[in-house]
């Protein structure tokens, strides 16, 4: 039989027939799971099982097989609404966990938890209307179940990724930010999920050190000083903008801190101990720590480093001083040490304020002196090209250095030094260099020491000068300037900022200096007056002095010129050719004539 013969007219009026009952059956079995649903729901709204209730009326209302007390079901759910609510976020916040958990969403399951706890606030009310209804949809929805397993999930996964970050930190000396991140992960996992607050803060802290101090364990040991007290600082900043204390870090920074300025101390790295020290100064002051066993340890071994260059000084190893003070610098002002060190060296070696002072044999003589002339070390030096050199150091510590012109004979000077008085009456130091002369003599030579620069002040031979601080005049004794008066006192003053003769000294006790106009107030007196030795139309030698004429006898001086003439006049007369004719004259009576001619 075909298949065309199988399908008669009869058989495709039994299946219309089939699938026109289909949909009325499904309406009658629709109409009668409403009819029990409504009255199931009335039966459990009258005994009080409102989470039954809803849920039969919330049915009854999704079913629209028939129109049946939809005012009734309609009334109730809206009575009800606070349960649906309820059963609803229930239900809308487990199905976000368990997508959350999939994904590992930690910052969402934190807000799911915050969306928990507004839930729990609104209708877990103690003694509400909601509060046994909550627990028991809570209940059925498995939600808390999913939130614990969740935090638990996260918990042992962030511990473990800590621990697994100590390790690296240890080995690397540093951590991560991913790393760190999970310590305020954990930190924001409720209490309850750790077992309580005592567990949690036990868990974590403990956690938290074991991750922190290996990394500032494994910085300090690698040579990062300054890394390791920045991470520190870095972690305190961290945790109070988490509003939490590791009191485990300033501990750490402590020992690991005490222990590399020991050796820094040990090692006499002073420069490395000065600056690991002013790190930890700034690491401190930043994280408000005003007292601790490293500032004190610093403190208590700056003073001994102190001490030592103190010793240094006064052992007159000065430049060790001057160099323990500059590495002291970054953590301690030591400049006022640095200029007491260098003073006192200057001071004991004056030469180095020379220029090129520090080389030996660069100096044949130098001569100096200390607080004088407004400078806290003044000194003078000849170099090795014969030119006098100055310098003086002032009370900030500047040097200033001026060179003069080469001294006459200085391949034959036998001393240099300071002349006191002269440099106090000349208001300006005056140095004088000395050369010895084969008679016993030296020559002195004179230099005036003024800010525009170094100027002769005089030069003389004598076996020794004088200055009289009357009239600022200089006596040279031995001099030898004049012909023929060797042996005698010669007198220098100044002209035009420089010392010239002028004069021979006379001994006033023995005869007074007068003028020849008055010969004759001094009758038989032993008096001493200038004049001009000459010789008269008869070849008789004779003084003019300011205009007279005077007959010499006695000690008669063998040359003619300016001279200086000692004796007496004892009343007598002769008679002399002059230039107003014959004339009577006065005799004087010659004890002694200097000549005071330049010329030898």
């Amino acid at each position: 039989m075909t298949i065309i013969r199988a399908v008669t007219l009869r058989n495709i009026m039994i299946i219309l027939c089939i699938l026109m009952l289909l949909p009325l059956g499904q309406k009658a079995l629709g109409i009668k799971n409403k009819l029990k649903d409504v009255q199931e729901a009335g039966e459990l709204y009258a005994a009080g099982e409102l989470i039954a209730a809803e849920n039969r009326y919330r049915q009854a209302a999704a079913n629209h097989a028939i129109s049946y007390k939809e005012e009734e079901i309609s009334a109730r759910l809206a009575e009800l609404a606070p349960i649906t609510g309820i059963r609803s976020s229930l239900s809308r916040l487990s199905l976000t966990l368990a997508d959350q958990l999939t994904v590992k969403d930690f910052a969402g399951m934190m807000e799911s938890y915050a969306y928990l706890l507004s839930l729990k606030s609104k209708y877990m009310t103690p003694g509400g209307p909601y509060e046994a209804y909550y627990r028991q949809l809570s209940a059925d929805s498995g939600v808390s179940d999913k939130m614990t397993a969740g935090f638990r999930q996260f918990k042992d996964e962030y511990l473990a990724g800590l621990t697994a970050g100590s390790t690296k930190g240890a080995d690397s000396g540093t951590g991560s930010d991913s790393t760190d991140s999970l310590k305020w992960s954990l930190l924001q996992i409720p209490a309850d999920y750790y077992g309580g607050t005592a567990a949690k803060d036990k868990l974590l802290a403990a956690s938290f050190k074991a991750y922190d101090t290996a990394g500032l364990k494994a910085l300090a040991a690698d040579g990062s000083f300054g890394l390791m007290l920045e991470s520190a600082l870095s972690m305190e900043e961290a945790y109070k903008n988490h509003s939490y204390t590791a009191p485990w870090l300033n501990k750490q920074v402590q020992e690991s801190a005490s222990l590399i300025l020991n050796k820094d101390l040990d090692g006499d790295l002073t420069a490395a101990f000065a600056g690991h020290a002013a790190r930890y100064r700034s690491y401190a002051a930043s994280a408000g720590i005003t007292s601790s066993k490293v500032l004190k340890l610093i403190d208590n071994s700056i003073a001994r480093l102190l001490r030592e260059g103190t010793r240094h000084v006064r052992g007159g190893r000065y430049a060790d001083a001057i160099r323990l003070y500059a590495e002291l610098a970054p953590v301690q002002d030591t400049l006022a040490e640095t200029a007491a060190a260098t003073l006192a060296w200057n001071t004991a070696e004056p030469v180095r304020l020379l220029p090129g002072g520090e080389v030996p044999g660069s100096y044949s003589l130098t001569a100096s002196v200390t607080d004088k002339y407004g400078a806290k070390v003044a000194v003078a030096g000849v170099d090795a090209g014969g030119k006098l050199v100055y310098a003086e150091m002032g009370g900030d510590g500047t040097v200033s250095t001026r060179t003069g012109e080469v001294v006459p004979g200085s391949g034959m000077l036998s001393a240099l030094s300071f002349d006191e008085p002269l440099s106090a009456y000349s208001e300006v130091p005056v140095v004088v260099a000395n050369s010895g002369e084969t008679d016993g003599r030296s020559t002195f030579t004179g230099y005036a020491i003024r800010t525009e620069g170094i100027s002769l002040l005089f030069s003389f031979t004598g076996s020794s000068y004088e200055l009289m601080a009357e009239d600022g005049s200089i006596r040279v004794a031995d001099n030898d300037l004049t012909d023929g008066a060797d042996g005698r006192t010669a007198i220098f003053r100044q002209v035009n900022g420089s010392y010239e003769f002028t004069e021979l000294y006379q001994e006033a006790a023995a005869y007074t200096p007068i003028d020849a106009a008055q010969l004759e107030l001094h009758l038989n007196e032993k008096v001493m007056f200038s004049c001009e030795i000459i010789l008269d139309s008869a070849g008789r030698t004779v003084a003019l002095a300011n205009g007279r004429y005077l007959l010499l006898q006695g000690q008669v001086p063998p040359y003619t010129g300016s001279a200086v003439i000692s004796g007496q006049f004892e009343n007598g007369y002769g008679s002399m050719e002059t230039d107003l004719g014959e004339a009577a004259v006065p005799v004087f009576i010659v004890d002694s004539a200097d000549s005071l001619s330049l010329i030898l």
